[in-house]
């Protein structure tokens, strides 16, 4: 009994040749644009991926005439990625002539280049030191075995092809041409070296064809893959097994293949394939058949049949006729497919049952469930009854509008006769043949048939010389390559329209409570609950980068890049499934299959890719940017070891690397590389992405550039020492490496050059993609520059657009126009300054243009204190970023003001118009619906969800602050967020907290300007007084999470004394129960996330006029956390929303700050003597109590920097801190008054969502909407 095929799923498809893809190399590999295309495929709401067939090619380069029919062709094999694996030398791939035409095969070149290049990669291959290389020698060894089968009489086949000058082998010496048994063990021996180069061949053919096809499954694109029914004459199947064949004593064929004159044919065709021996095969059950099926079916998801018309009955013509002096012959129909099923697997098959009707076609289609296929150009000869019509149509059938064999639909049409492309016309409802195509594409799409697969020529209207094969001729067949960018994001979104609409995505639809396990079935065919937390974290990330995948867009004109040198982007995993809006669906499934989702997360590691808050706030605006639906993109570095890892030992910080990469990760290898070149170093930026999700919106993408040869080996044991001048290796390796040598300062350099040359080439290439001819520039692109790390931009783009024949005047012009400028603080780390030799040292290739961008300001401007270039040959980045950017903008109100007035009045009396405030702002999906979800529940309770998009919606809890039942929701849910946090410092450190304590925190980079001394101070202070006596209310639990950079001695200092700080409350019996001091170890966003929601008391305390604006204020703010804090940064903007009975401040302001420093007169020794209770406490750190738990020479260095110092004026403000210190404490204890004070914080917050200051940085600065 016939074994029925289930029927195909509804779905959609396109049918393009691997050798149609875009690649450099002559024809379409298995490389980047072949993943690019299975993207685009998704893009478009499509199921399948149709190929030709992808043997390897004899006669005519048809795809149908292989040399063997289980073999792969070598053309297919991915050049870059030999050359990424070392075996080829991407240089001398470039300088090869692999054919002029981008959108053309050229046969001929190919084979006189390819095989002599793919000797070069196996030679290399044989004597690679490379470890991965060497493991994959063990693999080819398996792979020679497994198949060795047909591979080792297809490699002795080709090799002695090789040896005949390509003859066929028909042609050979009749020793070998009969295979001889003593001959073929000479002849194995005898080419030996060229028979495992084929071998090799096929080893890299499969290897690269799985992983491709792998991408596509696990994406849900189906491969569906052509075999032709017959095999070459010249193969090595005939050669090996002429038993199989109808050939006469001589081994020549005593009839050939072909069919009777046709739809595709007038004359009919002659293939001179070798006929069957149906009878002998049917003897022994079809073996090679269901080898050769059981091959197939491992290479495609689906197996189409070409010319499956021969299975039931095959035409034979004589050697020597004419295809109309043929006659037809039974074939061996159901038997051939009972025994093909055995082998099949869970792959199908399409039966090609196109040309003369056979009524046992049907019939053997009906038996197996084979659909067969419509061809719609077969539609039009004017019979209302043609099968080929729409109306007409089963449900069990595959439409296409084309085959490879047929014309293109803009050929078709030319070539109707008048009534059937009047009947057309009809039949569609077009008036004429203005977009009558995607008439046709629908009436495909809305018909009954389970599967449509449109020609890809088609879908870009090519006309006939698009033609992928016209029948019965050779010579200008199999040519046609797609360009690329051709297959567009229009037509991607037009394809997608239509599959969404007439129901061909259903398997892309996310069935909401079965997400986690189709995805894990699909991965590891097992259920959730046989998984390990491990697999359902990869396929979590699977699952989340496919959705956000298909929110990607590359439509719109203008287009924002966001250049940085750090993105503290955190973890991913449940901010992402929050923005896709599935984290409760997956949260719930997990959980019904006994899974955690927060055990889960917990194996996701966090990117190493920023440290403070100019990277937090940078991930923030991207994640902005996806939600409110701008285009852009961040530009960074793919830092492997990040900033460090901090380690606190013996009461200090130690810096040890911080890897974070792994197999499975966020990051997206685009397989795209460019050149970067230095003075003495040239380097290939290999492009990598992380997807951006916006809430309920787009996908953006964090772009960042990384080099292959990067080591993360050669730091020297477990420290973050390493070799500066091993530029090759130590590139990407960390986040602002320490420039305290000039070895350092010029690593800098290197970094930030390579950012920004490899970003601005990405920013060229992209804007021409979408049409800019780069005079126009600024209307495709917005480059946003992030402080002054990215500065060299300005130069580069103006060097590469000179190198385009853009006069240089105008360049600077264009790049003028399409760069703006971010100032972050005005202290000096951040208004970069480089010696010019130096940089020439690095980048000389651009120090002409920074030449004459100085000489441009000198000549227009006489004020020396404005000039990039200054009288010491030092290179101001930021100066040059003001001069020859359009916008030039601070970061909160009181920062910008300072910049305008003090700090940089120069240039603000130059250029007044390019002066402007953006207030900084947080994503609230990050900090709030994701870190505080208790709190997220009961502000959604009380005013909707509204607030998720618009944050300004978040004043309607205004109506709740005089709400009980409000106010003591809010103190559950803070208590709650304490234990976390306590359970949280248990589990990491060992250190217990008092959850009843009152929580004060101070979590910021550490530096000088934000004063955590001036904390430890007052903290000191309180030490002294339990020890008096003077016992708190309510126990203070003063909690600090910061960095300090591995070469700033004094922030290290201040991280010692909170250490001791932290060991000598912990071990006071007197003071442990009233106070403890402890420091979050190795801050990070993770860390972040849980100690924010459970602060009381956020200390915002830095010096008025050094804070830009501070991000951390904002989401203490939002978690319902009160600010005690200067008058600094956001801090003020805060205090003007909430009132002066809401917030707490202290301290100098921001003018008087500026004029001591002005004066110059600030004398920190006279408050200190003035002072006794600040003697007292700044005597301490320098104590016998101290010392026996701390390191001398660290804390002296600390109380002298203080007492002769004190750059950041702690001293004046510890009198103001700490009266209004205790009255916060004091405070405390009116619990419904602080519920108050906490609601209307929260209410207020909405002001500082990210959303707000990006859309004001488009509708101001960017203009992309």
């Amino acid at each position: 009994m016939a074994n029925i095929q289930p029927e195909l799923k509804r779905g959609a498809g396109i049918l393009l040749p691997v050798s149609s893809l875009p690649s450099p190399y002559g024809i379409g590999t298995f490389g980047k644009a072949a993943y690019d295309f299975i993207d685009e495929l998704v893009r478009a709401g499509q199921s399948y991926w149709q190929v030709l067939p992808v043997g390897p090619t004899s006669f005519g380069d048809s795809p149908y005439q292989s040399f063997s029919a289980f073999a792969g062709n070598p053309y297919f094999i991915d050049l870059d990625t030999l050359a990424d694996d070392g075996l080829l030398d991407r240089d001398e791939l470039n300088e090869i002539d692999w054919g002029s035409n981008a959108d053309d095969v050229d046969y001929a070149k190919l084979y006189n280049n390819r095989y002599r290049i793919l000797k070069k990669a196996y030679l290399a291959f044989l004597s690679s030191d490379d470890r991965k290389i060497k493991d994959r020698h063990g693999d080819f060894r398996q792979f020679r075995e497994i198949n060795s089968e047909w591979l080792n009489d297809y490699a002795l086949f080709m090799a002695l092809k090789d040896r005949n000058n390509g003859k066929s082998w028909q042609e050979w010496d009749d020793d070998i041409k009969f295979r001889k048994p003593e001959i073929v063990s000479y002849y194995k021996d005898l080419l030996k070296e060229q028979i495992d180069f084929y071998c090799f061949l096929q080893f890299e053919f499969y290897r690269q064809w799985t992983l491709l096809k792998r991408y596509a499954n696990n994406h849900d694109i189906e491969i569906i893959g052509d075999i032709p029914i017959y095999v070459a004459l010249d193969s090595s199947d005939v050669w090996c097994h002429p038993e199989n064949f109808q050939l006469d004593e001589h081994l020549d064929p005593i009839e050939v293949a072909g069919c009777p004159p046709d739809a595709f044919s007038d004359y009919g065709q002659k293939w001179g394939n070798p006929l069957y021996d149906w009878k002998k095969m049917k003897q022994d059950g079809f073996t090679w058949w269901k080898k050769r099926m059981a091959s197939a079916a491992n290479l495609y998801d689906i197996v189409r049949i070409d010319h499956f018309l021969g299975v039931v009955r095959y035409y034979c013509i004589p050697l020597n006729g004419d295809p109309v002096d043929g006659h037809y012959e039974e074939g061996p129909g159901q038997d051939l497919t009972d025994a093909i099923s055995e082998v099949m697997g869970d792959s199908k098959i399409i039966a090609e049952d196109l040309g003369v009707v056979v009524p046992g076609v049907k019939t053997l289609l009906k038996k197996t469930g084979y659909p067969g296929m419509k061809i719609l150009e077969f539609a039009f000869d004017g019979n209302r009854q043609n099968e080929y019509l729409p109306h007409m149509y089963d449900r069990n059938c595959v439409v296409y509008s084309g085959t490879h064999d047929n014309e293109t639909l803009r050929g078709y049409f030319k070539s109707l006769s008048p009534m059937g492309y009047q009947y057309l016309l009809d039949y569609t409802g077009s008036e004429d043949e203005k977009g009558l195509i995607e008439r046709i594409f629908r009436m495909a799409y809305m018909s009954v048939a389970n599967t449509v697969i449109l020609q890809m020529q088609d879908i870009l209207e090519k006309d006939n010389s698009a033609r992928m094969n016209l029948p019965s001729t050779i010579g200008t067949n199999w040519r046609w390559r797609m360009t690329k960018g051709e297959f567009s994001e229009e037509k991607q979104k037009e394809l997608r329209k239509l599959a969404d609409t007439y129901s061909r995505n259903e398997n892309r639809k996310v069935n909401k409570g079965q997400m986690v396990a189709e995805t894990v079935k699909k991965l590891y065919n097992k259920d959730i609950r046989n998984c390990s937390d491990e697999e359902i974290y990869i396929a979590l990330l699977h699952l989340v980068r496919d959705m956000a995948e298909e929110k990607r867009s590359e439509a719109g004109k203008k287009k924002v890049y966001y250049i940085s040198a750090e993105f503290l982007i955190g973890k991913l995993l449940s901010n992402n499934m929050l923005n896709l809006g599935i984290f409760d669906d997956v949260k719930k499934e997990l959980a019904d299959n006994g899974k955690d989702i927060y055990r889960i997360e917990e194996i996701e590691n966090e990117p190493s890719l920023g440290n403070g808050g100019l990277g937090r706030l940078a991930a923030c605006f991207l994640d902005s940017m996806a939600s409110i639906g701008i285009h852009g993109d961040g530009i960074g570095i793919n830092y492997h070891l990040g900033l460090f890892k901090q380690v606190f030992k013996d009461n200090l910080q130690k810096e040890t690397p911080n890897p974070w990469i792994t197999k499975d990760s966020w990051l997206i290898d685009r397989q795209k590389e460019y050149t970067v070149e230095f003075r003495y170093h040239t380097v290939h930026a290999h492009l990598y992405d992380i997807p951006v999700t916006g809430y309920e919106n787009r996908t953006n993408e964090l772009h960042l550039f990384d080099i292959d040869s990067v080591d993360e080996h050669i730091t020297q044991g477990d420290t973050i020492n390493f070799n500066k001048d091993d530029i090759e290796k130590n590139l990407t390796l960390f986040l602002y490496p320490d420039d305290s040598d000039d070895k350092g300062r010029m690593l800098r350099i290197y970094q930030e050059y390579f950012m920004v040359s490899a970003g601005a080439q990405l920013i060229i290439d992209e804007c021409i993609a979408r049409g800019s001819n780069l005079h126009d520039l600024a209307d495709y692109a917005a480059i946003q520059i992030n402080d002054t790390h990215p500065s060299m931009v300005i130069p580069e783009l103006i060097r590469l657009l000179t190198q385009r024949g853009i006069d240089v005047d105008e360049a600077i012009d264009i790049v003028s126009k399409t760069c703006a400028y971010t100032n972050h603080t005005i202290l000096a780390e951040a208004l970069e300054t480089w010696n010019f030799d130096f940089m020439n040292q690095v980048v000389p290739q651009i120090m002409p243009i920074i030449t004459i961008l100085d000489a441009k300001v000198k000549n227009k401007y006489k004020d020396a204190s404005t000039y990039i270039i200054d009288d010491n040959r030092n290179v101001h980045m930021a100066f040059m970023d003001i001069h020859f950017s359009h916008s030039v903008n601070g970061v909160a109100y009181l920062h910008t003001e300072i910049l305008k007035n003090t700090e940089l009045h120069n240039f603000y009396e130059l250029y007044p118009e390019k002066f402007n405030n953006k207030t900084n702002g947080i994503t609230f999906r990050r900090w709030l619906l994701d870190c505080n979800p208790e709190l997220t529940e009961l502000i959604e309770s009380k005013i909707g969800d509204g607030f998720k998009k618009d944050s300004n919606e978040l004043k309607k809890l205004m109506d709740y602050v005089d709400d009980k039942e409000t106010l003591e929701a809010l103190r559950s849910i803070k208590v709650h967020n304490k234990k976390r946090f306590a359970d949280f410092m248990k589990k990491n450190q060992g250190i217990e907290l008092d959850g009843h304590s009152i929580f004060d925190v101070q979590v910021k980079r550490l530096h000088e300007y934000k004063r955590q001394q001036l904390n430890l101070l007052f903290l000191i202070h309180m030490y002294l007084e339990i020890k008096r006596g003077k016992k708190p209310v309510r126990p203070i639990t003063a909690v600090f999470g910061a960095k300090a950079a591995p070469a700033y001695t004094i922030a290290k200092d201040i991280i010692h004394l909170i250490l001791c700080m932290q060991e000598i409350t912990a071990n006071d019996p007197e003071v442990a129960p009233y106070l403890k001091v402890v420091m979050i170890e190795n801050y990070n966003v993770t860390a972040a996330s849980i100690v924010i929601p459970a602060a009381d008391v956020s200390e915002q305390i830095s010096l008025a006029s050094k804070e830009a604006s501070g991000t951390s204020n904002m989401k203490f703010m939002l978690n319902g956390a009160v600010t005690l804090g200067t008058m600094d940064g956001a801090n003020v903007e805060i205090a003007d929303l909430v009132g002066k009975d809401n917030i707490y401040t202290f301290g100098e302001d921001s003018q008087t700050v500026i004029d001591r420093y002005a004066r110059g007169d600030y004398n920190s020794r006279s408050y200190y003597e003035k002072d006794p209770v600040l003697k007292e406490a700044v005597d301490f750190i320098v104590s016998d109590t101290v010392r026996k738990v701390g390191n001398a020479e660290n804390l002296e260095r600390l109380y002298n920097e203080l007492l002769n110092k004190d750059w950041f004026m702690t001293f004046p403000d510890f009198e103001d801190y700490l009266k209004t210190r205790e009255q916060v404490f004091a405070d405390f204890e009116d619990r419904d008054a602080w519920a108050k004070k906490c609601l209307v914080n929260i209410a207020n917050a909405g002001f500082f969502s990210s959303d707000r200051t990006i859309d004001q940085y488009d509708k101001e600065i960017w203009h992309t909407r």
